[in-house]
């Protein structure tokens, strides 16, 4: 009896104090701490794993993006399963309102820095390679990219979501590895190392 007394207390408690900052909404700004998370994201592909997932923030009037995402690659795409951590840079210069719910971003670039985590990489050369036999790591891989995207402000109806703009953008992008393999092998061509990647980015 006593833990049904606690539930209804609670539940009280969050729905009175919803109903007054509610009601308080238009007098009273709350400021979102610094380290909350503005945003989640969602990728298909883009050199940083088949699936990939995380969190990030808007900088500089939302002209920059920082996320923080976990990506996976199942043996079946590349033999053995991958699981990978990035961070990525994202720049958008211009924003063209559509109209009252959409809006476009139509080039962003950035740049990105994946970890692959697993004992088939390194990030300091193992023992029974020669000194200079490799001069770069298989761990970390840097990720430049350009993109362009679409927002649309979430209907009223979904505001119970928290969720008020969803954003979902197209990037083409590639990896450190394939830009040097361009520049020393002659017969690869800009479009043989680039890759595509889907997303959308959920932003509260």
């Amino acid at each position: 009896m006593k833990m049904k007394y606690l539930v209804l207390a609670l539940v009280l408690l969050v729905t009175g104090s919803s109903t007054s900052l509610a009601q308080k909404a238009d007098s009273i700004v709350i400021k979102q701490k610094w380290y909350i998370p503005q945003q989640v994201s969602l990728q298909f592909a883009g050199n940083i794993g088949f699936l990939s997932a995380g969190f990030g923030y808007m900088l500089k009037d939302d002209k920059i993006d920082l996320d923080f995402l976990y990506g996976f690659t199942p043996g079946f795409e590349a033999g053995t399963s991958i699981h990978s951590l990035t961070g990525k840079f994202t720049y958008a210069r211009w924003k063209k309102r559509l109209n009252s719910r959409y809006s476009w971003q139509p080039f962003q670039f950035g740049l990105g820095i994946s970890y692959s985590l697993g004992p088939q990489f390194y990030t300091s050369l193992p023992k029974h390679y020669p000194d200079g036999y490799y001069f770069w790591t298989t761990s970390f891989r840097l990720i430049p990219f350009i993109s362009t995207a679409v927002s649309k402000k979430v209907s009223e109806k979904y505001a119970f979501t928290g969720i008020k703009t969803v954003k979902s953008y197209l990037e083409a992008g590639t990896h450190d590895l394939a830009v040097l393999s361009v520049v020393t092998n002659k017969s690869l061509k800009p479009s043989d190392i680039l890759s595509l990647a889907i997303g959308a980015k959920f932003i509260f």
